[in-house]
């Protein structure tokens, strides 16, 4: 009986130049390859790295503010103010219901809001606003004062909004704007006007502009 052939005797009969190849002997053709591919992918992965680099620098830009865009900003923060005070006078007058104490708190959050973004003392109002209107605020007319007041207030925020670059700011002053759209509604209903379509959707105020 013949012993069966092992793996080690078919080897010792191969010509020395046709037995398998080790990875010492890889041919430069497969060597270049292999280069060219790391290469690749090097390049690949820094081209990447850069590409997030680059987004964040723009991230951080947008949340850069301009000298400009505080200035717009310490402006939309006094009307706050001012709105606030005006409500505290109408109340002062004799103004009764949650409506008055809850339109200044929400006034005095929003002017907050922006002192918390900006880092702008929320410590003064615009004078020459108030002092126009603090005597129809003090009136019986005070919530008609009030809705023009609300309807100035947020197509004035309209036009901030317009000239702001940064997103928070976008987002706040946007904010700010649905917010005092629906106080034109709640005051429109206070005046009797509840079912007055266009003094619900139509706002024909002109924006308070800086002095």
């Amino acid at each position: 009986m013949c012993p069966q052939p092992r793996l080690d005797d078919h080897r010792k009969d191969l010509p020395v130049n046709d037995a398998p190849r080790g990875t010492d002997n890889f041919d430069e053709q497969t060597v270049a390859g292999t280069r060219d591919r790391r290469a690749m992918l090097v390049a690949g992965l820094t081209g990447a790295l850069a590409t997030i680099a680059g987004a964040a620098k723009v991230s951080a830009a947008e949340n850069d503010f301009t000298a400009a865009e505080l200035d717009i900003l310490r402006f939309a923060q006094r009307l706050e103010l001012t709105a606030r005070d005006l409500y505290d006078a109408a109340m002062a007058a004799g103004a009764t219901g949650a409506v008055w104490e809850a339109m200044s708190e929400q006034h005095e959050a929003y002017a907050q809001s922006i002192a918390g973004l900006t880092g702008l003392s929320a410590d003064s109002r615009n004078d020459e606003v108030y002092d126009a209107l603090v005597g129809s605020f003090s009136s019986s007319a005070a919530a008609e004062a009030a809705y023009d007041l609300e309807s100035a207030a947020a197509v004035t925020h309209i036009e901030v909004l317009g000239l702001l670059t940064h997103r928070p700011a976008s987002q706040l002053v946007a904010s700010i704007i649905a917010a005092e759209s629906r106080h034109c509604v709640v005051l429109a209903d206070l005046t009797g006007r509840g079912t007055d379509l266009t003094a619900l959707l139509v706002n024909t105020a002109s924006p308070i502009l800086p002095a």
